[in-house]
């Protein structure tokens, strides 16, 4: 674990973006805008009060910045036909073209820093990286499932 914590802080300042721009209207968007983006999807969708919760803010705060990348289209708000009160949001495919335009670290920059290790040594750090982010997708997929269960 401990080195998890000392490796990803390094990796995450090397090569992380300072910016989100779309491509296709040059816009760029707030590193907290672009922050939201990265921890939606078009599936499945996550709700206001959960990605507030994960981000450390109020509701409140979340809503304004959803009504703003709604307004440009990256998302769009679902009302849960359960209980009305529950409201989710995903990405738009325009949303998606962004986010996947805008990765949060820079392609260069890993690039280089992948180029600096030794041939032999590339595939095992690669694998390493793959085994840990199936992982996180398993912790994800745990996560959603107790959320669930307390909503309940």
């Amino acid at each position: 674990m401990q080195r998890v914590l000392q490796s990803y802080p390094k990796i995450y300042l090397a090569c992380h973006t300072r910016h989100v721009r779309d491509d296709e209207t040059g816009k760029s968007l707030s590193p907290r805008l672009g922050s939201i983006l990265d921890h939606l999807d078009t599936q499945p969708p996550l709700t206001l009060s959960s990605l507030a919760k994960h981000l450390d803010v109020t509701q409140s705060t979340i809503s304004l910045q959803i009504d703003k990348l709604q307004r440009a289209g990256y998302v769009l708000r679902l009302r849960d036909t359960q209980d009305r009160r529950r409201v989710s949001v995903v990405l738009t495919p325009r949303g998606k073209r962004i986010k996947e335009q805008n990765s949060v670290l820079d392609r260069d920059l890993v690039r280089e820093m992948i180029s600096l290790l030794r041939p032999g040594d590339v595939e095992a750090a690669l694998s390493g990286l793959d085994l840990l982010a199936e992982a996180a997708d398993k912790l994800m997929n745990r996560r959603r499932l107790r959320g669930r269960r307390k909503a309940r």
